[in-house]
C-alpha cells in the first residue's frame, strides 16, 4: 500500500502543460521488489477528483531482469464531467507476449511467467486551471495464481465469528430493469455502504443501487464489475476501501468478528459435481459478487446474495465447504478476492504480507 498524498508534483514527478491539452502531473513510483514471484497484480486507490480532473494509472513489471512496456489500467474519475471512466481497451493495453491487462488485472500470459518487481506511473490530469486530483493511497495486490486456494485448511470460520450476523441491509440486483442482472458488484457494495451508514451515522454513505452502479461503470469493459472501480467509489466517499485477497473462510471470519462485512467474488456450477453452491438463486456463474455478513453457529456462511429475485430472499445461508470452494478453488473462482471496506481507523485484522517499503510508504503483498 503506497500512501500519498500524490496531489502535488514531488521528487521524481514530471509536469506537462500545453494550451491544447490538459495539465498532467506524473508521479513515478520507486521500484518495489516482492518477496515471492507473482503472475497476477491488481491495484486499487483512494482518490478525490474534483470536476474536470481524473487519474491515469500504468504499471510495469520486471520479469527475468527485463521490464515490460507500460501496462495501462485506464482512467478513473468519480464523476463523468471531463472523462469517461474506463479501463484500457485491449489494443491499448497490449503488452509483449509475457504480460497483458484483463480489465482490472495484470496477468502473465503463459504458465511459469512470473515477475519479481513492479513500478507504476500515476498521472494526475486536469482540464481546469489550478485544480488537480489528490490520490491518498495506491494499494497493490500481487499473487501467484498457482497458489490461489492452495490448501486453505479447515474452512471453518474463526471461533469468534461463529454466531455473528452483521445487520447488512438486503438489496436485490434483480429489481432494476436497466442492467440489474449484471449489477451484483454495485448492489453488494451498496449493501455494505448502507451497513456502514447505520454503524457510523454517516447517512451519506447509504447510496441507492442505481447511483452506485452509475459510479462504478467501466465504459470500455461495458460493465459494473471492475474491482478497483468499485473500491475507488467507496473510497471517494470517505471509506477505506481496497481490493484484497484472503486465503480462507477462517481469515474471512476474522473480518466479520471485527464487524466488517466482505464483498467476495465467487463462481460455481450446480450441474458439475464438486462445483455446486446449493441454495443459490442462480444455477451457475463464472463470476458473481455477494456479501459475507456472518456465520451460523454451525460455521456455515450467512450471506446477502443480490441475485435473489426480491429483497426478502437476499439473506441466506450457504454450506461453508461449498462457499469456500466457490470463492477459492472452483473453476473460474477469484482465488479469494474481497472488497475490504470500512471506516478510517476501524480496527481490522492485520492483512498478511504488510511490509515496510522505501521512503516511508508501505507495501501490501499477499499470496
Amino acid at each position: 500500500m503506497h500512501e500519498g498524498p500524490f496531489g502535488l508534483p514531488s521528487p521524481g514527478a514530471t509536469t506537462r502543460v500545453s494550451i491544447a491539452h490538459p495539465r498532467v502531473s506524473t508521479f513515478r513510483s520507486p521500484v518495489y521488489e516482492t518477496p515471492f514471484p507473482f503472475d497476477t497484480l491488481v491495484p486499487s486507490w483512494s482518490a478525490t477528483t474534483p470536476a474536470g480532473t481524473w487519474i491515469h494509472l500504468r504499471f510495469a513489471v520486471r520479469s527475468d531482469g527485463r521490464w515490460s512496456p507500460a501496462l495501462d489500467l485506464g482512467v478513473w474519475a468519480s464523476g463523468t464531467e471531463a472523462v469517461r471512466r474506463s479501463s484500457a481497451r485491449s489494443e491499448e493495453a497490449a503488452a509483449p507476449a509475457a504480460w497483458r491487462v484483463e480489465v482490472d488485472t495484470v496477468r502473465g500470459t503463459a504458465p511459469g511467467t512470473h515477475a519479481d518487481a513492479y513500478r507504476f506511473d500515476l498521472d494526475l490530469v486536469s482540464s481546469t486551471p489550478g485544480l488537480l486530483p489528490t490520490v491518498r493511497e495506491v494499494s497493490v495486490l500481487v499473487s501467484d495464481s498457482s497458489r490461489h486456494g492452495e490448501d486453505p485448511g479447515d474452512p471453518e470460520p474463526a471461533p469468534e465469528a461463529r454466531g455473528r450476523d452483521l445487520p447488512v441491509p438486503a438489496r436485490s440486483q434483480m429489481l432494476f430493469p436497466h442492467g440489474g442482472e449484471a449489477w451484483c458488484s454495485p448492489t453488494s457494495l451498496s449493501m455494505v455502504m448502507a451497513y456502514w451508514a447505520q454503524e457510523t451515522g454517516e447517512r451519506a454513505l447509504d447510496r441507492p443501487v442505481p447511483e452506485v452502479a452509475d459510479g462504478v461503470y467501466d465504459r470500455a469493459y461495458r460493465g459494473w464489475g471492475n474491482w478497483p472501480f468499485n473500491t475507488a467509489y467507496a473510497a471517494a466517499l470517505g471509506l477505506e476501501a481496497r481490493v484484497g485477497r484472503l486465503r480462507s473462510l477462517a481469515e474471512a471470519g476474522g473480518w466479520v468478528a471485527a464487524g466488517v462485512p466482505l464483498v467476495v467474488s465467487v463462481a460455481w456450477d450446480n450441474g458439475v459435481v464438486g462445483q455446486e453452491l446449493s441454495g443459490a438463486p442462480l444455477a451457475r456463474s463464472d463470476g458473481h459478487l455477494l456479501v459475507i455478513r456472518g456465520f451460523a453457529p454451525s460455521g456455515d456462511v450467512i450471506v446477502n446474495d443480490p441475485a435473489a429475485p426480491r429483497d426478502a430472499g437476499v439473506a441466506r445461508v450457504y454450506e461453508r465447504g461449498e462457499l469456500s470452494r466457490a470463492w477459492l478453488r472452483n473453476r473460474g473462482s477469484s482465488g479469494g478476492i474481497a472488497y475490504l471496506v470500512h471506516p478510517p481507523g476501524w480496527s481490522v485484522p492485520r492483512a498478511s504480507g504488510f511490509r515496510a517499503a522505501p521512503q516511508g510508504m508501505r507495501r501490501f503483498d499477499t499470496v
